[in-house]
């Protein structure tokens, strides 16, 4: 019973510690804050919670006492959910160019930069506290003397680190692909639970105080329920190994969501209609490499972008790199993407694809965001590095041209990201267009919106005017078939960028993150 008690908090501390990870990377992004952050709080909760288990030992050496504090612990896991909808769920507005933006939670508010680490404090150190008094409990309840100490001790770290093992990979490999995380942690309250009723024993069940055990489970699953079913425009929601994946239904507009960043949306009515104005900015490539026949691009979302290409521009084959084969499936199943011999998608990374092809392309379209809180960029900093463009440039034919989505800004003291990614597509093409979207309509925003960037392989010296008269010509000609990208094409960005303070982002440096402050 003693081991089995230890060998249960054991995995539900890790199953606990990776699924709130998993929740608040919903909001505050991927990145090392985030798991410094819960890793930091847990370890910190945990060392309180080792101490004030040794001196409860001492003091009440019972081992329901160990029992009452595992129902805490119980509690406070199975609130998690509740608390998330409460502090960090906010609904969306909708900003520049369609993008639904998630305004800031309580934390952001609160911390700034340190929101993630408050809200860490906030949901896990009560219950990594609560189960860190498991192992001293347990050693003093079972030596049986002075003698015996030191094995009874070894014995439980094993058997709960064995725990903390299962958890670890149970959670990662077995769980989270097949569960939502609120299950998840529902279940890490159960195993908690499941600890405890140990502790009290069987002897316990039949007298009063063991009557509220089947009470507390009834909260629980209460608690649980209802704020599984808050989210009442949520049509569809999985846990993937890169995301949480959700899909959005809001007066007749279907929406994907990352985590809480917004990838795509389609107007069920208008499927062509751009919900998000910047998929038809990505149509200037071609004003740029107009005889384009194969395009890559890097990043699937909803489909929605290659879909478009694929129906305008019947010559040309496309290719799309996808890393989660989860998003694949839900572009098929929800936003109508398709497959043929003219359309192909690789389950791959995008920088690894492009080491391992041999293919060449005349335009290559990088879209390609994790999820995370949408105030902070989650572009995958492998894809943003010198190293990475100076192969997307290799993979290019001589006319082609980069295109690439970027969420930021390009003036203000919150652009040090945007800027140091122009300066390092500028040492790698010899050329960089930048139309920010909706910029003569809203010239004076700052704020954060959709940036697309066009770098062909080979200088093209093309002044403003030549791009706005290459649009009208194509569009005349039939070549391109969106009206409005004559008016896309005057939003060419023509202040200057400066770069002098800002880093060159490298794969030994390029520390994404922070960039922002």
């Amino acid at each position: 019973m003693i081991y089995a008690i230890a060998f249960l908090t054991g995995t539900a501390l890790m199953v606990v510690e990776i699924a709130a990870a998993r929740l608040l990377t919903v909001y505050f992004g991927s990145g090392v804050t985030t798991w410094a952050s819960v890793i930091g709080v847990v370890l910190g909760a945990l060392s309180g919670g080792y101490f004030l288990g040794g001196l409860l030992a001492d003091r009440c050496p019972r081992i329901s006492v160990l029992g009452a504090l595992l129902i805490g612990a119980t509690v406070a896991i199975a609130v998690m959910p509740t608390l998330e909808r409460w502090l960090l769920y906010l609904p969306p507005e909708i900003g520049v160019g369609g993008l639904p933006q998630v305004a800031e939670n309580v934390f952001d508010r609160i911390g700034g930069t340190y929101g993630v680490l408050l809200a860490a404090v906030v949901f896990l150190t009560i219950p990594s506290l609560l189960l860190g008094t498991t192992s001293p409990y347990l050693i003093r309840v079972a030596s049986k003397g002075v003698e015996t100490t030191g094995r009874t001790a070894g014995g439980l770290y094993a058997v709960s680190t064995l725990g903390s093992i299962v958890g670890t990979l149970g959670t990662g490999f077995v769980l989270l692909p097949h569960m939502g995380v609120r299950s998840v942690l529902l279940l890490a309250a159960g195993l908690v639970l499941a600890a405890a009723i140990f502790c009290f024993g069987t002897s316990l069940l039949g007298r009063r105080r063991g009557t509220g055990l089947p009470l507390i489970v009834f909260v629980l699953l209460g608690l649980i329920s209802t704020s599984s079913s808050a989210l009442l425009r949520v049509i569809y929601e999985r846990d993937s190994l890169y995301h949480r994946i959700i899909v959005e239904e809001v007066q007749g507009v279907r929406y994907l969501r990352f985590d809480a960043s917004y990838q795509s949306g389609l107007d069920l009515q208008d499927p062509k209609r751009a919900v998000f104005t910047y998929t038809d900015y990505l149509h200037l490539g071609m004003i740029f490499s107009p005889a384009a026949k194969k395009v890559l691009f890097i990043g699937l979302g909803a489909g929605i972008a290659p879909t478009r290409f694929y129906q305008d521009y019947p010559q040309m084959t496309i290719h799309v790199v996808e890393i989660d084969p989860a998003v694949k499936e839900v572009a098929q199943k929800f936003f109508f993407f398709r497959e043929d011999d003219r359309m192909t998608t690789f389950i791959d990374d995008g920088r690894m694809f492009l080491r391992k092809t041999s293919e060449v392309y005349d335009l290559i379209v990088l879209d390609a965001y994790y999820g995370g809180r949408q105030e902070i960029i989650s572009l995958p900093f492998h894809l943003a590095t010198k190293e990475f463009l100076e192969l997307a440039k290799a993979r290019l034919t001589d006319q082609g041209a980069l295109v690439f989505n970027l969420v930021g800004r390009l003036e203000g003291p919150r652009s040090h990201l945007s800027r140091s990614i122009y300066k390092t597509y500028r040492t790698v093409f010899p050329e960089v267009y930048i139309f920010p979207v909706d910029y003569r309509k809203l010239p004076w925003l700052t704020d954060r919106r959709n940036l697309i960037f066009i770098s062909p392989k080979k200088p093209l010296k093309l002044t403003p005017s030549d791009i706005v008269q290459r649009a009208s010509h194509f569009l005349k000609k039939g070549d391109l078939k969106i009206p409005a990208l004559v008016t896309y094409a005057g939003d060419l960005y023509r202040k200057p960028i400066p770069t002098l303070d800002v880093p060159l982002l490298t794969d030994d440096y390029a520390p994404i993150e922070f960039l922002n402050p």
